[in-house]
C-alpha cells in the first residue's frame, strides 16, 4: 500500500503548495501580503520583485520538505508513513506562516518608506442594493438533496441492519487495515448519518456566511467590482453545495460498505479521491476567482487612482481581522482565498465555539 500513500502525499499537497506558493498574484491588487496599498504601488516594480522573491522562497521550502517527506517514507515501515505525512503537514503548515511573516514585516517596512502621496486617500463605495439586486448564493434549498442521500442512506441501514456485522470496523489506517472497532448498535450504524446531518448543517451555514459577509467594492470601478465580488460569492457557493453533496456521498458509502463489504483498496481509494477531489476543485476555483473576483472577466478597468479604506491597524500580522467597532461577522481575507470572522465581535467567537461544539458532542455520541 505503499503507492497508495505516496500517490495521496503528491496528489494532494502538491495543489495545495501551489496555491500557497501563488497566494500573492491571488489576492486583491489592493493589498500586498497583508497590507493595504493602492493599485499603482501594487505594480510598481519593487513589489513584483517581492512577489517573485516570495515564490522562489516557498517553492524551494515546499519542495524541501516535499523530498524530505517522501525519502522518509522510503526507508521507515508502512506503519509509521501516517506519522511522517502527518509530520509533513504540521512542517508546511509552520513554513507557510514563517514566510507570510517574514514578507509581511518586509512589506510593513517598506510601506512605511513610501512617499505620502503615493499613499492615496481613502475612498469607500458602498452598494445599497448588492444584496437585494444581486443573486449571491445558490439557495440553502438545495441541501434538501444532502438531506434526502442522508435519510435514505439511514432508512437503508435499518432496513439491512440484519445484514451488517456484529463487529463494526470504526477506523483504518493508511495500509487500509482496522485499527479500532465496535459492536453494532443502533448508535453505531446510524452515526455516521447523524455525522452527514451535521456536515449539513456546517455546509448550510457556510453558504449563510458568504451571503452575508461584509460587502468589499473598488472606489475606482465599483460596477465592475460589484459583477466580479457576486459571480465570485455564486462560485464559491456552488463549490459549498457540491462539496457538501460529495462528503454526505462519501459518508453513505461507508455505510453501504457495511451492509456489502467491499475490498479494502477499493475502500481506500474511494476515500482518498473523493476529499482530493474536494481540493482540486477548490484550487482550480481559487486560481480561476482570485480573491473578491479579482480574477475573473479579465484585467480591472480601474484607474488605480484610488484604494479601500486603509485598515491596517485592525490586521494582526495582516490575517487576523480584529475590529470591535465594526458589526460585520464575516470579512474577505486578506491572505488567500475566502473569508474569516471579525474576531473583535463576540458573535464571531460564540459563532467558532458553538461550531466547534457541535461537531464534537457530534462524534463523541457516533462513537
Amino acid at each position: 500500500m505503499y503507492w497508495i500513500s505516496v500517490l495521496f502525499l503528491i496528489a494532494m499537497f502538491v495543489p495545495l503548495s501551489l496555491s500557497l506558493i501563488c497566494m500573492p498574484y491571488l489576492t486583491r491588487e489592493t493589498v500586498s501580503f497583508g497590507v493595504s496599498v493602492s493599485e499603482a504601488v501594487y505594480h510598481s516594480a519593487p513589489l513584483r520583485r517581492m512577489r517573485r522573491q516570495y515564490v522562489w522562497t516557498s517553492s524551494v521550502a515546499y519542495g524541501v520538505l516535499l523530498i524530505a517527506c517522501l525519502l522518509a517514507m522510503l526507508t521507515v515501515p508502512e506503519k509509521q508513513q501516517p506519522s511522517i505525512i502527518s509530520g509533513f503537514v504540521v512542517l508546511l503548515i509552520a513554513a507557510s506562516a514563517v514566510i507570510n511573516l517574514i514578507f509581511y514585516t518586509k512589506m510593513k517596512r517598506y510601506k512605511a518608506t513610501l512617499p505620502q502621496e503615493t499613499l492615496n486617500p481613502s475612498v469607500v463605495a458602498v452598494d445599497t442594493s448588492f444584496r437585494s439586486g444581486n443573486k449571491l448564493v445558490w439557495s440553502n434549498k438545495w441541501f434538501l438533496i444532502h438531506g434526502a442521500v442522508a435519510l435514505i442512506s439511514a432508512a437503508l441501514a435499518l432496513a439491512y441492519y440484519d445484514k451488517i456485522p456484529d463487529t463494526l470496523n470504526m477506523k483504518f489506517n493508511w495500509q487500509g487495515e482496522v485499527t479500532r472497532t465496535a459492536a453494532k448498535s443502533y448508535r453505531t450504524v446510524l452515526g455516521l448519518n447523524l455525522m452527514q446531518l451535521v456536515m449539513i448543517g456546517i455546509f448550510m451555514t457556510t453558504n449563510w456566511s458568504i451571503l452575508r459577509s461584509k460587502q468589499q467594492l473598488d472606489p475606482a470601478n465599483p460596477q465592475q467590482s460589484v459583477r466580479r465580488n457576486a459571480a465570485f460569492r455564486r462560485r464559491w457557493s456552488m463549490f459549498n453545495v457540491a462539496a457538501g453533496l460529495m462528503m454526505v456521498l462519501l459518508f453513505s458509502f461507508v455505510q453501504y460498505n457495511m451492509i456489502y463489504p467491499l475490498s479494502r483498496e477499493v475502500m481506500m481509494l474511494v476515500s482518498l479521491m473523493m476529499p482530493l477531489l474536494i481540493v482540486v476543485l477548490a484550487i482550480v476555483l481559487a486560481f480561476s476567482t482570485g480573491q473578491g473576483g479579482r480574477r475573473i472577466g479579465g484585467p480591472s478597468s480601474g484607474s488605480g487612482a484610488t484604494h479601500v479604506v486603509n485598515d491596517d491597524k485592525y490586521w494582526k500580522l495582516g490575517n487576523i481581522y480584529f475590529n470591535p467597532q465594526d458589526p460585520a461577522l464575516f470579512v474577505e481575507k486578506r491572505m488567500g482565498i475566502g473569508w474569516t470572522v471579525n474576531f473583535g465581535r463576540p458573535g464571531a467567537w460564540i459563532f467558532l465555539i458553538g461550531i466547534l461544539a457541535v461537531i464534537i458532542i457530534a462524534a463523541r455520541v457516533a462513537s
